[in-house]
């Protein structure tokens, strides 16, 4: 009894230094950057703005099922609805270094279970990889929308690149990879997914990440006139700054390296200063989004609790 209550003291402990380590490195990041956001010129198109919202919103909930679909393939899942809540519940901990709380926040929902933990890391992993090629893949496409004749003359060398990228998510070249990361942290992190499941597993990701890149086209549309004809190259500028964000692991949640990207592809597009407010309002979109996410699954959960014991 004394063991369990000391368990549950320390889980009660553990979850406030989480949440005290997200509102630090979130607040550090907006005090770092107060002067140029109150000189933000605000006057935003709000209805695309709304848009943008509900873009983000329905990448995430995608993202979410995403998760529990890779789950289901490597027969570690639970419940859709509480792999849902789980992931959802899990984002403040992409804004702690190192992406190891964004795992730990979702572990006991599969320990509850009775899910095999490593082969949950082994998901982790692979969402993260279907992540970054399903950005990638979005930032391939846009160069051949590149907003000047650089890239015009290399359209056939972004040809191979896109070709090659269908050959490197082949499971036996990502196991390589996994293999070598195994040996450092000492485990077994092969994927047994076949080459067709893993390319639909990406082919989903990179349909999803289409709407990502819409919500972002949308937000910049609200600050500043860009055309539809912009929408892929915008997308693919938001996809390659979230790829640098989480290879950048020494940085929350890629807090200042994604911003940096962000304003050298928008340079291209725009004058310097909307380049710039654009970088800061975009991390502000995506915390704001991410905060009602947040919020709203823990109140669902709630309610499907409160609702499931009134009717037992």
């Amino acid at each position: 009894m004394k063991r369990e209550k000391t368990k549950k003291y320390l889980s009660y402990g553990i979850k406030i230094l989480f949440l005290i380590l997200v509102v630090y490195f979130l607040g550090k990041y907006f005090i770092d950057n107060r002067d140029v956001i109150k000189n933000m010129d605000w006057d935003l198109d709000w209805i695309s703005v709304i848009i943008s919202f509900l873009f983000y919103f329905a990448y995430m909930i995608t993202l979410a099922s995403l998760w529990h679909y890779i789950t289901k393939l490597n027969q570690c899942n639970i419940g859709h609805f509480d792999a849902v809540i789980a992931y959802l519940s899990s984002i403040p901990g992409k804004y702690i270094p190192g992406k190891v709380f964004l795992l730990m926040a979702r572990c006991p929902a599969y320990e509850k279970a009775n899910q095999p933990i490593q082969k949950v890391t082994i998901c982790f992993f692979l969402e993260n990889i279907c992540t970054l090629l399903g950005a990638a893949f979005l930032f391939l496409i846009s160069l051949f929308f590149f907003p000047n004749d650089l890239l015009s003359q290399y359209a056939w060398l972004t040809v191979i690149l896109i070709i090659l990228f269908f050959i490197f998510i082949h499971p036996r070249i990502i196991n390589f990879f996994l293999r070598m990361a195994g040996k450092l942290l000492k485990k077994d992190m092969e994927i047994p997914m076949s080459y067709p499941d893993m390319l639909r597993v990406v082919v989903l990701f990179i349909c999803n990440w289409l709407v990502a890149g819409s919500g972002f086209f949308m937000l910049v549309h609200a600050i500043y006139p860009v055309t539809a004809l912009q929408w892929l190259y915008v997308g693919g500028i938001y996809g390659l700054s979230t790829i640098i964000g989480i290879l950048a692991l020494f940085a929350p949640s890629g807090l200042g390296v994604r911003e940096g990207i962000l304003i050298a592809g928008l340079l291209l597009i725009m004058p310097e200063e909307y380049a710039v407010t654009i970088s800061l309002i975009s991390r502000l979109w995506q915390t704001v989004a991410e905060i009602f996410l947040v919020a709203g699954s823990l109140l669902v959960n709630k309610i499907a609790k409160y609702v499931k014991k009134s009717g037992s």
